[in-house]
């Protein structure tokens, strides 16, 4: 039997350079302010602005070959920080398996069992939904978003498991990974001998999150939205990747067809409104932070 979905995720990547300055709750809030609020109050006039901000270091990895990526799993490392991007000590790694269908990633299992069952490990099973979007490569040309004339959603399915690394837990090849998470080993395609292939970083991301804002749905369902903004390898500086996004959580793996035709609507209102300003050039943040994040 599958797992019961978590919750549903709405995504959509802005051009960065929207953002003229150095992240801040201030700027996020101006931008809010001038582009979002008037979209969310349609759903619902009260909805505040954002009012917490967080700070993280990030970073993506795979092998050379991309055997993470070419089996549609992310690996990734997370550090929170204050604001200075200090590192304050434990790291996160957070495996993730995401594709369009939704039973081989409900019935996939990427932790020890042991691990999971013990809390040791935190999973989560998401629906992810983004434009509907294919990247065009014409011939001699460069490789640039399309978007249908209709406006429509790109639905898939992930299943994340983040563990906490020990100051001296290793994770520089494949097999610390499949160590850390035995269930990837029927996933990657690689023999016994190579088991050991050394794992390359992507750039050191620093993350701007902001959060609070949360706008009513039908009933009880409520739209949680996050403005992440990365900056690459420093981060006083122009930022790299901007995303707005929403969460709304399911009633125990279910969700109410008014509730998902409002939290639709209200995704493609966004499309819409901020047709403008939606990156054209790349199709997932992800893509960019890959150790090859020039192939989109």
């Amino acid at each position: 039997m599958g797992r019961k979905l978590d919750a549903r995720e709405y995504k959509l990547l802005l051009n960065p350079q929207i953002f003229g300055q150095s992240p801040n709750l201030d700027v996020a809030n101006t931008f809010w302010a001038q582009r979002i609020r008037q979209i969310v109050q349609t759903a619902d006039p009260e909805a505040g602005p954002l009012k917490d901000d967080g700070w993280r270091l990030i970073r993506f990895w795979d092998t050379g070959s991309r055997d993470l990526s070419d089996n549609e799993l992310i690996l990734r490392t997370r550090q929170d920080t204050k604001v200075d991007f200090a590192a304050n000590g434990v790291r996160k790694a957070t495996l993730k398996l995401r594709m369009p269908d939704q039973f081989i990633v409900a019935t996939a299992r990427l932790a020890k069992p042991g691990d999971e069952e013990a809390g040791k490990v935190e999973t989560k099973f998401e629906e992810d939904i983004g434009p509907l979007e294919v990247l065009a490569r014409p011939p001699g040309e460069q490789p640039k978003v399309v978007t249908p004339i209709k406006l429509s959603t790109r639905n898939r399915f992930s299943l994340s498991s983040e563990i906490d690394l020990a100051p001296n837990d290793p994770l520089d090849r494949l097999d610390h990974v499949l160590a850390l998470f035995p269930g990837a080993a029927g996933l990657v395609s690689v023999s016994a001998d190579q088991s050991d292939l050394d794992l390359a970083g992507g750039p050191l991301i620093h993350e701007y999150v902001f959060k609070g804002s949360e706008v009513a749905l039908v009933g009880e369902a409520k739209a949680k939205f996050t403005l992440s903004v990365w900056c690459f390898d420093e981060p006083s500086k122009l930022p790299d990747v901007a995303e707005m996004s929403f969460v709304v959580k399911t009633d125990e793996g279910t969700m109410s067809g008014p509730v998902a035709r409002q939290a639709y609507n209200l995704f493609n209102s966004f499309q819409d409104n901020l047709s403008d300003i939606i990156d054209q050039d790349h199709t997932s943040k992800t893509s960019l932070a890959l150790p090859d994040r020039g192939r989109r």
